[in-house]
């Protein structure tokens, strides 16, 4: 079963990481053009991904969709690095939100795919208030395509727990106190996320 030793481990690989990338941003003097461009990819990288992703999940090749999995969540945490140190995005477009949210869905796919019963087991109550905040979240792109998707803190840490989901099933099985605290945490960073951008959106606009 999946221990704070885990948690620790990944918080220590995470760490190392973070520090090699930047002394090598220091040795390499990447530019924030270049970043940009690094944080593009990664993205796009983490979009691409779900079709092999989905081909093996399909066949239930799992330890091939872990394997994969993991090296596109990394893209997440890592497009974030390059980005902060980037320039702004040449279109307003959230692609990263966009690739996000694409992976999330598709995650739900995989985990349909790979483990027996995960639905009918797990999909009350969370699967219902989740799909009415994620709509009123692309209600509000829409609309308000100009607004700014804040990136939460809180959020950032739902999505990378979220991403420990799969993976930890795929070796421990249906670890059910784990599956719980994943989309509890979960459906309360969306609620923050649905909250603050219904603050960001001026009385005016919602006439």
């Amino acid at each position: 079963m999946p221990t704070l030793a885990s948690f620790r481990l990944w918080n220590s690989l995470e760490l190392s990481l973070r520090s090699i990338i930047q002394r090598s941003s220091s040795t390499l003097l990447i530019t924030k053009e270049k970043a940009r461009f690094i944080a593009d990819a990664l993205t796009w990288a983490r979009i691409v991904s779900v079709v092999p992703i989905t081909v093996l999940a399909w066949y239930e090749f799992k330890w091939w969709v872990f394997a994969l999995y993991v090296t596109a969540a990394l893209t997440d945490y890592f497009d974030g690095m390059f980005a902060r140190r980037a320039t702004p995005p040449a279109t307003e477009t959230d692609f990263d939100g966009l690739a996000d949210l694409l992976l999330s869905v598709m995650t739900l796919l995989w985990l349909w795919l790979l483990i027996p019963g995960f639905f009918p087991k797990y999909w009350l109550p969370y699967f219902p208030i989740l799909l009415l905040l994620e709509i009123y979240m692309s209600w509000g792109r829409i609309r308000h395509h100009r607004m700014k998707i804040p990136h939460l803190e809180f959020g950032r840490f739902a999505m990378a727990l979220f991403f420990f989901l799969l993976p930890v099933l795929i070796i421990w099985g249906d670890v059910g106190w784990f599956v719980h605290l994943v989309f509890i945490i979960g459906t309360a960073g969306k609620i923050q996320l649905v909250w603050a951008m219904a603050s960001a959106v001026k009385p005016s606009t919602l006439r």
